[in-house]
């Protein structure tokens, strides 16, 4: 190695860490990477004293995704100064699907690095860098957003009834009342509609002030219920012809929440 290569080595290797974190469990973090990976392919993740967060949209601007990976969900976790930092999402995880079960893996970014280094330290130990993105800070929408309907369901009856109506077309009419919550669906030919009534054991919950429908695409709810892999329940907010807001939370891990349009017609 030259004595400028050694150099820039030193450098870098001197620089103070911004942030540190170490998982002993990878699975949680990947699965919900995973799963706003659907949606967003590069991001800027926002490194705070309590966690990792991201808000971003899809490139149509029809899908809002908010990410909240918690300082908890960590065996430790240490952040000197806030940052944020801008990642393709797929290198991430490539990384992190090398990692076995009994591996623990190091998130370790310097102070003014061009880099991540994840470590994962198992019988052996592998150093990845990834590079860090410089992406520009789009647009995100500000939502202040009110709902008639607030449901929770379990998250298996939510993944049926989206493939239950992928039979039929390509969108769905999530409905709700006091008693009771609906998922419709209407082709040329055939049509499909689940109900789950008040008193059901798959409704965990449900609240309307008023009876509300909204329509919407089946390919959107498609990848945004990727994100029940980290969650036995499904948070789903409704209006009338009104955005949806579904979430998914592991208590004092993690929290994916979720904003989509709805399908006006002319």
């Amino acid at each position: 190695m030259s004595d400028e290569k050694k150099s820039e080595k030193k450098h870098e290797d001197s620089k103070e860490s911004a942030f540190k974190a170490v998982l002993s469990d990878v699975y949680l973090f990947r699965d919900s990477l995973t799963a706003i990976n659907e949606l967003v392919n590069e991001a800027i993740f926002k490194i705070k004293a309590d966690g990792i967060y991201l808000t971003a949209t899809d490139p149509t601007m029809v899908a809002l995704v908010d990410y909240k990976f918690l300082s908890s969900a960590f065996e430790s976790y240490v952040v000197h100064e806030a940052e944020d930092i801008g990642l393709n999402i797929e290198n991430l995880l490539a990384v992190l699907k090398r990692a076995k079960s009994e591996e623990k893996v190091t998130l370790d970014f310097a102070k003014g690095a061009n880099k991540l280094l994840v470590t994962i330290n198992g019988a052996s130990t592998r150093k990845f860098t990834i590079p860090v993105l410089d992406i520009e800070k789009g647009e995100v929408p500000e939502m202040s957003l009110e709902f008639t309907a607030t449901v929770e369901v379990k998250t298996n009856v939510l993944i049926d009834g989206i493939e239950d109506a992928s039979i039929v077309t390509d969108t769905v009419i999530l409905g709700a009342n006091a008693n009771e919550f609906t998922m419709r669906a209407e082709g040329d030919l055939s049509k499909v509609e689940i109900i789950l009534e008040k008193g059901s054991p798959d409704l965990i919950g449900i609240e309307a002030k008023t009876s509300v429908a909204s329509k919407f695409s089946l390919e959107y709810l498609k990848k945004i219920v990727k994100g029940a892999k980290i969650a036995d329940t499904a948070k789903i907010q409704l209006g009338n012809d009104y955005p949806l807001k579904v979430t998914f939370r592991a208590v004092d891990n993690l929290q994916i929440s979720y904003v989509l349009a709805p399908r006006v017609e002319d």
